[in-house]
């Protein structure tokens, strides 16, 4: 699954735990995160922030979309456009860091699925197609060396539907899963994500000054969006100014009270700067989300089965699937490690489970292969 580079910088809709921080927290400084003056050396002028109209096609572009199967209907000639790209007529490179303009993407040919999917938008448009941005719920995941850190991962493609059906345009379609949870995202929406990412990727070439700008435009666009207010807390904190890293967590959190991001970070904050009552309080939030979240009763049900720990991983995945059996990865885990164990019969019935919520014909092959080379290895002990 192509993924939008924001690094641990992203979502999570969780319930909040029924807490509150310990007393004399103030009131949060809004102002001095928005206004940049710590970065920019004075308040920031909003009619200079970066406007790009992201939508926009060259001449070129235009040319060759007039050749895209000109008498035929819209929804015809979008089915043109992706064969042409499935053929590569058009050829564009994924680059998990270029998150590009429409135009910049198709010029440059490279970029992120976020940038692609600007492109493909702004081209199925041009062919007179209804085209719309669409948010992919990747599911989360724990790396080894991050088990303390909660990643999603937020994917996103075009959907294009008529009275014929409903067509979805990805940058990488055989990996695409429709079990996952998706919406309709708006345009505003879409060009917040640009600019965050943009941002990000501004501040990870240590373009301070610059980051600042994009992110302050991504919340200018979507001002109540608890993960870009994560975001610049992110950047605030990447250079040192901790104080408007805290008021930028802080009104992540005002916003949506689960963000484990923000949590997270704000932990980190109060223990560096040697503030233990409120790291402690943060750790105990985070501990409390991460402790309820199936997907990492999984990541541990996983860590425990490559450590040959059979009877601790199935009680994380009972815990698990409990919670939510829905996810086809929680059944195989489950099959693989009762065959372990020996409980054959309980091992199919997972298995079973699993295929049947494995749309994905990439992924009934990787399993199918897992499979065969299980009972080979059975077969030759």
């Amino acid at each position: 699954m192509m993924k939008t580079p924001i690094l641990i910088l992203l979502l999570c809709f969780l319930t909040a735990c029924a807490s509150t921080p310990p007393s004399g927290s103030a009131d949060i400084n809004i102002q001095s995160a928005l206004s940049g003056a710590v970065i920019l050396g004075q308040p920031v002028d909003t009619a200079g922030l970066p406007n790009e109209d992201l939508l926009a096609l060259t001449p070129e572009m235009r040319v060759y979309l007039a050749s895209v199967a000109p008498d035929d209907s819209p929804r015809q000639r979008l089915a043109a456009l992706t064969r042409a790209f499935e053929r590569r007529e058009f050829h564009v490179e994924y680059d998990e860091g270029s998150t590009l303009s429409a135009m910049e993407t198709y010029r440059q040919q490279r970029g992120n699925c976020l940038a692609f999917t600007l492109m493909m938008v702004a081209m199925a448009r041009e062919l007179g197609a209804d085209a719309y941005f669409n948010q992919v719920d990747v599911p989360p995941v724990w790396g080894h060396d991050e088990a303390q850190t909660f990643v999603v991962y937020r994917h996103i493609n075009m959907v294009s539907e008529s009275a014929r059906g409903r067509r979805v345009v990805d940058f990488n379609l055989a990996a695409y899963d429709p079990i996952y949870d998706q919406y309709k995202l708006s345009d505003i929406a879409a060009f917040a994500q640009y600019y965050s990412n943009r941002g990000i990727e501004l501040m990870q070439q240590g373009e301070r000054a610059q980051a600042f700008l994009h992110l302050r435009k991504a919340l200018e666009l979507r001002p109540g969006d608890s993960d870009l207010w994560s975001n610049l807390g992110a950047l605030y904190s990447r250079f040192e100014y901790q104080y408007e890293a805290e008021q930028s967590y802080r009104q992540a959190l005002a916003l949506n009270a689960g963000n484990l991001v923000a949590i997270s970070n704000l932990e980190r904050l109060y223990r560096r700067s040697g503030r233990e009552e409120l790291a402690q309080h943060y750790a105990q939030r985070a501990k409390y989300h991460r402790e309820r979240n199936p997907y990492y009763l999984f990541y541990q049900a996983r860590n425990a089965y490559e450590h040959g720990e059979y009877q601790q991983a199935k009680k994380q995945l009972r815990r698990a699937l409990w919670k939510y059996e829905d996810d086809h990865r929680f059944h195989f885990l489950m099959g693989l490690t009762n065959f372990r164990l020996g409980e054959v019969e309980d091992s199919r019935e997972s298995f079973r489970a699993a295929f049947s919520l494995a749309n994905n014909p990439a992924t009934v092959n990787a399993y199918t292969r897992k499979l065969d080379y299980l009972k080979r290895e059975a077969q030759s002990q």
